[in-house]
């Protein structure tokens, strides 16, 4: 008995169906390239856009200094709210930049200049937004060539802050993004009596030392390295540190905070919502999270 044609026809739509699925699934799981593309299509970087600014910011103040655990000369940049100018004792908040970016471009990241001037100018506590340039190393300390970004932030940079231009620095907010978001959460691991708060956003952290060297080599120096600096393995150790994580559900990043969140002694600290690993994201959050650090550094 021979096949017809519509059976023939029919059974040909089935299997291209069948491939498009298929392929819909791999491109969703990242197995094979366009899932930026397929989550900007689907709406999945959508996140909802913050009200409109009102007030106007001061440029940041920028300099440098010569580090002598980063090994070379730092650069740094200071936004102050409005009113406030150098030798006022205001608290400080650490703004820690993602990889290939740098200090100025962090405290630039969601706005938060022109919140902090929104937020003085409704009687809100006002804090200095500091940052310094951290390399692309993540922040932890570098054995291998003797590079200590975070070493430099709390041991360096702090004291300068606090000497020079009279800032509170002895105990501080953290708030980072990508990068700068693993980096935070170092912080709190690392130098947990000066830190008040920390916010990390979008943190950028990986599945396991293979997966970093996959994604971005010279992260780590070594799997020992890794090991040590590992915030997932180590999350037990953030216990009673007030903080928050706020990460898109889109992010790339987003299967493993789904992984530290089930680690931590207090899960409700992360916060997923639509967006992906991009400034409308950091922008949609920014307004609660320079609430949050105000009240913090109350």
């Amino acid at each position: 008995m021979g096949i017809s044609r519509r059976v023939v026809l029919s059974g040909g739509a089935a299997l291209l169906a069948a491939a498009a699925v298929t392929g819909f699934e791999l491109v969703d799981h990242a197995v094979l390239p366009g899932k930026g593309r397929l989550d900007e299509a689907l709406g999945r970087c959508d996140a909802t856009p913050p009200a409109p600014l009102t007030a106007s910011a001061p440029l940041p103040s920028i300099g440098s200094f010569p580090s002598r655990l980063r090994g070379r000369p730092v650069s740094y940049a200071l936004a102050y709210p409005p009113g406030s100018r150098r030798g006022a004792k205001l608290p400080v908040c650490l703004a820690l930049h993602g990889f290939g970016s740098d200090a100025l471009s962090a405290v630039n990241t969601g706005n938060y200049p022109r919140l902090m001037a929104d937020l003085v100018t409704a009687g809100g506590r006002p804090f200095v937004l500091a940052a310094a340039d951290g390399g692309g190393g993540y922040w932890h300390p570098h054995a291998a060539s003797g590079d200590d970004p975070l070493g430099m932030l709390f041991e360096e940079f702090l004291p300068m802050l606090g000497a020079e231009y009279g800032l509170e620095s002895e105990r501080v907010a953290v708030a980072g993004w990508s990068m700068g978001g693993y980096g935070a959460l170092l912080s709190a691991l690392t130098y947990r009596d000066r830190v008040s708060y920390v916010v990390a956003s979008s943190p950028a952290i990986f599945r396991d030392y293979d997966d970093a060297e996959h994604v971005n080599p010279g992260a780590y120096d070594s799997r020992a390295e890794w090991d040590r600096y590992d915030i997932t393995a180590r999350a037990s150790e953030l216990s009673g540190v007030p903080m928050r994580i706020d990460i898109g559900s889109a992010d790339p990043f987003a299967p493993t905070v789904h992984r530290l969140r089930d680690h931590l002694p207090d899960p409700a600290v992360v916060t997923f919502s639509t967006g992906c690993h991009d400034g409308r994201y950091w922008d949609a959050v920014a307004p609660s999270q320079v609430a949050s650090i105000a009240k913090a550094l109350s």
